[in-house]
């Protein structure tokens, strides 16, 4: 996680815009970058949705056919493009790892049933540890201007790329790979991963952009070569890119994968065009005029207002938080969190800045289904608003007042509204707040220091449960007490370790519930707010658009354009 704030820092590139970059590229790509199912009591319906899809399939949206092949998908980016390294990159290159590179599988995090096999066509677990892929035959390299030859990727290129990542702090998953994979082997076209302990979120995790295959040509000599060009086996290859400006893809005719329907190659489309545009506004007026194909939405009612047009509505995995330090007063005392807690009324957020379009977050968040509680258990048991209990605690305490530090020097958008909620919120029950605004890098040193009182904080994306349960254990997320410290408590690490451990699927729903239970009974520390809803826009020609399945959307190329 800190090279990945590091590069976020580097880079400086807001979680907004980000997440709107994210949508954009996945609109390329045919698919909705921030993808999830919800619950309980959703907002307004879009303007046009995904036809319902069975429990391991993607949704369609704007279904059509036959499929016709041609055109070039024009999309619009909120924000600069960083490196395409596939391993290094934070900013809206990442969301065209998956369109250049491939990855082994990957599993998505709202439908856990569906698993999209791509350099590996199959994999085995003959025991706990130990997860042996098979490597799919003819994924061929593009055409490139690296020196690469257009041969198939095989398990030597899968074994280059994760010894990388393992040894390699500056990778983006090195943290994930350096802690749970023990060794990587190969045998023919099999590639071997043992695990150190068993490790249920590991086709998850190895299945994320940010561990995408490249040949292992291009791991060797110059890294830097890798920042504006490409050499892989994705659907489609980067032609050139220009910062602030543009980048432009074709598709790849060594492209290996067929539609399963027809047998045409994929994809359909002859090559994206991504245009960088910062204002919104511009954004819509190019989308109405028919110069872009698809933008992300700032709101519900922005999309609604937009007519007959698909739309995509689909919560964001990532969200702001609250982040007590229960190893520094007032927050070693658990009535102090509790009244913190019983405090936050929610719904304030979703109101306020979403206008509706955003739903309550429990321990895990929303977007993640059936792993998080529901909302009436939220509501009702575990993380109730009772002003009259805080202010009882509050007075019970002594009173209660710290210092709550937050990146001043931030630009998204809601967090200033997020921050003066929560103060008011907080002033309503008798607490006191000492407000410090800090530069986003000093934010981020302080944070990962475990050098404050308290953090309006903001959180990368979560597709697992995995790290959200983290912060409350003694080691923190990654287990070296960085950024943030659990209570402690060894009975919360047991629960939340027992939760990592079990691969099979139903049973690992009950322990990630069993644990969130858990925590809450012990006054949690780290507190998420709300996760909002991310809407996108698309022209009426785009056809057959994947949804629903998670940033999995990403890797489903059977979209067309009606040219």
């Amino acid at each position: 996680m800190a090279s990945y704030w590091d590069g976020v820092r580097d880079a400086r590139v807001t979680r907004r815009a980000w997440l709107r970059a994210l949508g954009a590229g996945a609109a390329a790509a045919g698919a909705v970058a921030i993808v999830g199912c919800g619950k309980s009591g959703p907002p307004p319906e879009p303007t046009s949705r995904g036809t319902t899809g069975r429990a391991n399939q993607p949704d369609i949206l704007n279904p059509g056919g036959p499929a016709r092949r041609g055109g070039t998908l024009a999309t619009a980016n909120a924000a600069n493009f960083g490196t395409f390294d596939p391993h290094l990159g934070v900013a809206v290159a990442s969301a065209y790892f998956p369109r250049v590179y491939n990855v082994l599988v990957n599993q998505s995090a709202t439908k856990p049933e569906f698993l999209y096999f791509d350099l590996a066509q199959s994999f085995e677990t003959p025991d706990a540890r130990t997860y042996v892929f098979n490597i799919r035959p003819g994924v061929k390299i593009a055409p490139n201007s690296l020196g690469v030859p257009e041969r198939d990727l095989d398990a030597e290129d899968v074994k280059a790329n994760l010894e990388r990542l393992m040894t390699d702090a500056a990778t983006n998953q090195y943290g994930f790979a350096h802690q749970n994979i023990d060794s990587v082997t190969v045998k023919g076209s099999t590639v071997t991963v043992t695990t150190k302990l068993p490790y249920a979120w590991l086709i998850n995790r190895i299945g994320l952009f940010f561990n995408c295959i490249a040949p292992r040509e291009l791991l060797a000599g110059d890294l830097s070569r890798l920042s504006d060009k490409t050499a892989g086996a994705g659907p489609y290859s980067l032609v050139s890119v220009t910062e602030g400006e543009r980048a432009t893809f074709v598709r790849n005719p060594n492209y290996y994968r067929k539609d399963e329907n027809s047998g045409a190659q994929l994809p359909y489309v002859d090559g994206l065009d991504v245009r960088v545009v910062f204002d919104r506004a511009t954004q819509r007026a190019a989308f109405q005029s028919g110069q872009i194909h698809a933008y992300m939405v700032g709101t519900g009612d922005e999309a609604r207002s937009l007519g007959n047009v698909p739309i995509a509505r689909d919560p964001a995995f990532a969200y702001i938080s609250m982040t007590m330090n229960p190893m520094r007063k007032p927050f070693d005392d658990p009535r102090v969190r509790r009244a913190v807690a019983r405090a936050i009324n929610r719904s304030e957020y979703v109101k306020i800045v979403y206008g509706g379009d955003a739903q309550a977050n429990g321990l895990v968040h929303w977007p993640l289904g059936s792993y998080a509680l529901a909302a009436h258990e939220l509501e009702k048991t575990y993380q109730p608003f009772d002003l009259a209990d805080a202010k009882a605690l509050v007075s019970a305490v002594g009173g209660i007042k710290f210092n709550m530090m937050f990146p001043a020097s931030t630009s998204i958008e809601e967090h200033g509204q997020h921050l003066a909620i929560f103060v008011e919120q907080m002033r309503a029950a008798g607490i006191e707040i000492e407000q410090d605004g800090q530069d986003f890098g000093n934010w981020i040193d302080n944070y990962h220091g475990l050098k404050y009182e308290s953090s309006l904080a903001l959180n990368q994306i979560y597709e697992t449960p995995e790290l959200p349960l983290g912060f409350h254990t003694s080691g923190g997320p990654f287990g070296d007490r960085s950024y943030v410290q659990g209570i402690g408590d060894p009975d919360i690490d047991a629960a939340v370790a027992k939760a990592n451990m079990t691969l099979q699927l139903d049973e690992r729903r009950v322990a990630v519930h069993d644990a969130q239970k858990l925590i809450y009974s012990k006054d949690p520390m780290f507190l998420p707010l709300v996760s909002p809803y991310a809407y996108m826009a698309y022209a009426k020609s785009v056809k057959n658009i994947a949804v629903g399945v998670g940033t999995t959307n990403y890797l489903l190329n059977t979209y067309w354009m009606d040219v």
